[in-house]
């Protein structure tokens, strides 16, 4: 793994990691992510934003009409199967 990111940053990748490994990408809301590793909310969405622009994951949204959007967030191949700490 790249020593450039955070510890939060590790966290969060790690923990989209493996909420990715039944379905092959994270399903997981914000807020459901923010809750369960105890960090605010928009501390989660820079972090996601870093996490982008690195290519370590890619968030992908798409409407659902009106039932409201559906996100999946995919993670780069060569991390799958990686210890990421």
């Amino acid at each position: 793994m790249n020593n450039s990111l955070s510890i939060k940053e590790a966290t969060v990748l790690s923990y989209i990691v493996s909420l990715s490994d039944k379905k092959g990408y994270c399903f997981a809301s914000n807020l459901s992510i923010s809750t369960a590793l105890s960090i605010n909310d928009r501390t989660l969405y820079r972090i996601l934003n870093k996490l982008e622009e690195s290519k370590y994951i890619n968030r992908v949204t798409k409407s659902l009409g009106n039932f409201g959007k559906e996100r999946r967030i995919y993670v780069a191949p060569e991390l799958r199967n990686q210890p990421l700490m």
